[in-house]
């Protein structure tokens, strides 16, 4: 028998960077678990490295964005914390999703610059063009509506138009948006917050829980391989908790946290 192995957390290299070598940051989406990316970036911090780029998607986006912009890791964490991604008053119908996007925009305000070319580096934000069911990488002009739109999971918030296009959460095709990287001479440090654990046979008893499973498992599948691509990506374990409740943002933080403290010296 043939068994394809998982990719293993491979964060444990990032103790042999050299801190004279900046490195290239990718940013997967995932909701409030989007939090995790923040001790990865204090764990750079903590050992000197510099950041070249980042590319990001969702939530990552708005961690990218953010630390992008100048804001520290500590106001970052505040934002998610308060920060409600269901705001009631915002409901529409009279839009391609239950939550108006552009309301959003009003919470980024004081957070990012308000365009790319203000940013302390380079960034990319990985977005779906919903009219040529292509992925779209914004790193020039304008920098709100790209987020925005990296984060506008279909269904839940309406698409952004951007340049008489319709653009919505790039993790519909590219939730680990390596490409921006590929010609890159600078080691790529990934962060992917939505991997899948596995499960007990009593875990899978239900049919709602295999197509949720089930789920999981194909999104990775379109992610995987491009962990073997980089130079360290650390897949964190947070399964068990929600991507929508900002009332387990300081448990998330707190389990990224001690998940790098257990594989960093």
């Amino acid at each position: 028998m043939i068994v394809k192995e998982a990719f293993q957390c491979t964060i444990h290299k990032l103790d042999k960077l050299d801190n004279n070598v900046p490195v290239n940051l990718v940013l997967s989406g995932g909701g409030m678990k989007g939090v995790a990316h923040i001790p990865l970036i204090e764990a750079l911090e903590e050992r000197n490295i510099k950041i070249n780029a980042i590319s990001a998607c969702s939530a990552g986006s708005l961690v990218g964005s953010m630390y992008a912009s100048g804001i520290s890791t500590d106001e970052m964490l505040e934002f998610f914390k308060s920060t409600d991604i269901f705001q009631y008053s915002w409901i529409t119908f009279a839009k391609a999703g239950i939550f108006n996007s552009e309301n959003y925009g009003k919470l980024l305000d004081g957070k990012i610059k308000e365009t790319f070319e203000e940013l302390l580096f380079p960034l990319y934000i990985s977005t779906t063009n919903l009219n040529k069911g292509v992925t779209n990488y914004f790193s020039e002009g304008e920098l709100k509506k790209p987020v925005l739109a990296s984060c506008a999971i279909p269904g839940l918030f309406n698409p952004i138009h951007i340049n008489k296009q319709l653009y919505s959460d790039g993790g519909v095709l590219d939730n680990f948006p390596l490409t921006p990287f590929k010609e890159s001479e600078y080691p790529v440090v990934g962060s992917y917050v939505v991997y899948p654990s596995s499960k007990r046979n009593n875990e899978l008893n239900s049919t709602l829980r295999v197509l949720e499973h089930s789920f999981k498992l194909l999104s990775l599948a379109s992610e995987e391989y491009k962990f073997f691509e980089t130079f360290a990506t650390v897949c964190f374990p947070l399964e068990e908790f929600s991507g929508f409740d900002k009332k387990q943002v300081d448990k998330i933080y707190k389990k990224a946290k001690e998940y790098l403290g257990e594989r960093l010296q």
